[in-house]
């Protein structure tokens, strides 16, 4: 399509800016706790060592590096270079060699209907706008096996309360960070695509996915445990 929205284009932080790539995983420490992330999502999963799992946004590629040791294949997708440069440094320092690295992106993959086990979307989808969302789910969709099941984690608005809820968020983050870690997610609510929770569900469902769980945290930061019908 000749209007199809250029996901390659960054929005909020630059992550193809190498200085933003080696910045990631510290920054993001002071508030996440990526090994619960990456053990929640695996205890949702479930890999078998026949299980090809989709990480897409993979970032630094902690989820892959993981799950690689778990499955079959891991394809780890991410619009920027320098990230996906990083992931494979850290492969090769775990001598994984069942890793693709792949320039794509949500609305740029390219795998058979039905040829995906796992999926893993951690803090990425947000780069969407909403109709550009609902493209991407229904792309998930279609890669998935029947059974298959999507770990969907992101910064997600509440139906209520939201400007308070975002407003804290924001504090938080200071207090967790310092200036450096406020800004970025006054950058993120100014220029990136968070939605509401009940967008997300609505979403979600209209792809065709099963919402078999929820959780949140510090109300903006969401996770769903999705599954495609047998």
């Amino acid at each position: 399509m000749d209007w199809q929205y250029n996901e390659f284009q960054q929005t909020g932080k630059d992550y193809a800016s190498q200085e933003e790539v080696d910045i990631y995983d510290p920054s993001h420490d002071d508030f996440r706790n990526i090994q619960q992330e990456i053990t929640e999502a695996e205890n949702w999963i479930l890999p078998t060592q026949q299980s090809r799992i989709l990480d897409i946004g993979c970032g630094t590629g902690n989820f892959s590096i993981h799950f690689s040791e778990r499955c079959e294949r891991l394809y780890a997708l991410d619009i920027s270079t320098p990230m996906l440069a990083l992931t494979r440094k850290k492969a090769a320092e775990k001598n994984r060699d069942n890793i693709s690295c792949i320039n794509a992106g949500y609305l740029t993959f390219d795998f058979p209907a039905c040829s995906i086990h796992g999926l893993i979307s951690s803090l990425s989808l947000h780069h969407l706008p909403d109709f550009w969302k609902s493209v991407a789910l229904k792309r998930m969709f279609t890669v998935l096996a029947p059974g298959g099941r999507l770990y969907l984690h992101d910064v997600v608005i509440p139906d209520t309360e939201s400007e308070q809820a975002i407003q804290e968020f924001i504090d938080l983050q200071g207090e967790r960070g310092g200036d450096f870690l406020r800004e970025d997610t006054q950058i993120h609510f100014k220029e990136e695509y968070s939605t509401f929770d009940w967008i997300m569900q609505n979403l979600l469902q209209n792809a065709g996915f099963l919402v078999r769980n929820k959780s949140c945290r510090d109300k903006v930061l969401a996770t769903y445990f999705c599954e495609k019908p047998v």
